[in-house]
């Protein structure tokens, strides 16, 4: 089987923000970005449904962050309905979105996918 790659399939998830020029990247803030732009982090994996002690599917979770000069709602309902439509479950919003001392905005969303094991 090959291993699921949480990171690729939210970006897909997540193309069409793309299209419209916002960059959506693995890693995390990029001061040398100087404009909205979208983070995916990788928050690990849990095997799950396990038969005759082998897991018969994995758990992958991501953080996904959006680093703005302006509170972005409207940017973070579209990444939630958009990794939703994907077979993304929303897992919550972290509660720190305040304005930083270095005015960047950050709003960060939390997701998982289950991918059942191939035989």
């Amino acid at each position: 089987m090959n291993s699921p790659d949480i990171i690729k399939d939210a970006s897909d998830a997540l193309q069409q923000i793309s299209d419209r020029g916002i960059t959506v990247m693995q890693g995390w803030y990029d001061k040398d970005i100087h404009k909205t732009h979208v983070t995916l982090w990788d928050l690990g994996e849990v095997d799950e449904n396990f038969s005759d002690d082998d897991a018969e599917g994995v758990t992958l979770s991501l953080q996904v962050t959006i680093f703005s000069e302006s509170d972005e709602v409207e940017l973070a309902r579209e990444i939630k309905k958009l990794m939703k439509e994907k077979d993304f479950s929303f897992e919550g919003r972290n509660g720190d979105d305040s304005k930083p001392e270095d005015g960047i905005y950050m709003k960060a969303q939390r997701f998982s996918k289950f991918y059942e094991m191939e035989e």
